[in-house]
């Protein structure tokens, strides 16, 4: 009696493919949203280890908010003119982000425990990343009520353009600071970014003054809001690569 032959139907190319796309779905883990990361880093972390320091940063936010008041108490003679007010918001609507950011990297990068906590699941650069992300909610709101205040000492003076002008100069400086922290993680780097930020400023503002002025006082709000617009989300773009930082390869 002859054998039956056994006999395996082959499966067709789509079907192949498809098995293909399933193992690859079932063993690949895929990144998290940003938001999702920091949703998941806040309920895992936890706010109060996010901010282990928070005693110092209320004491860096008192005394920023203390010496900018300071300075425009000291300046309201300079800064009558419109055009020198506006100058003035321009460069220093980063301070507290500087304050605040500054601080951190510091204190992570020359921490005699960064080799251990870049070793965690959340390393010191996505702390940094979130922290980074708060500041600037911070500020936004610092800047917004320091702009008020000046908006009811200065008659010329026109709130929206000031707060546009401030929150634009402050993603602007936020994307340069951390653009350059991510290339050179030195805390010498930073503190050339942050000259070069007021000297820049400085320069434009006496070697150029019309331009300057005319720029500040005469650009249209709505292109004001288109590079505000842009700032902002190559600014996540920025936070977003420093939060999938791969400590094995070495860059972002």
């Amino acid at each position: 009696m002859d054998k039956e032959k056994f006999h395996i139907p082959m499966p067709d190319e789509r079907t192949i493919q498809n098995q293909i796309n399933q193992i690859v779905a079932a063993g690949v883990k895929r990144n998290k949203s940003f938001p999702a990361y920091l949703k998941s880093m806040y309920h895992q972390v936890g706010i109060r280890h996010l901010f282990s320091d928070r005693s110092e940063f209320v004491f860096i936010l008192f005394i920023a908010i203390n010496l900018l008041s300071i300075f425009l108490v000291r300046s309201e003679t300079v800064l009558r003119q419109v055009d020198n007010l506006y100058a003035f918001i321009f460069l220093i609507s980063p301070v507290l982000f500087i304050a605040l950011s500054v601080y951190t990297y510091s204190n992570k990068i020359m921490n005699t425990t960064y080799e251990v906590e870049m070793t965690c699941k959340y390393n010191v650069y996505q702390i940094i990343a979130f922290r980074m992300l708060l500041f600037s909610i911070i500020s936004i709101l610092v800047n917004s009520m320091t702009i008020l205040f000046i908006v009811m000492s200065y008659n010329d003076a026109h709130f929206f353009r000031a707060f546009m002008i401030s929150i634009t100069g402050l993603f602007i400086f936020s994307i340069v600071f951390l653009y350059t922290l991510m290339k050179k993680h030195s805390t010498v780097i930073a503190a050339m970014t942050i000259i070069g930020w007021v000297l820049g400023n400085l320069l434009l503002k006496f070697l150029d003054n019309k331009f300057y002025s005319d720029i500040l006082i005469n650009l249209p709000l709505f292109v004001y809001g288109i590079v505000l617009i842009g700032s902002i989300s190559f600014y996540i773009h920025l936070l977003k690569r420093l939060v999938y930082f791969k400590q094995t390869k070495g860059a972002f």
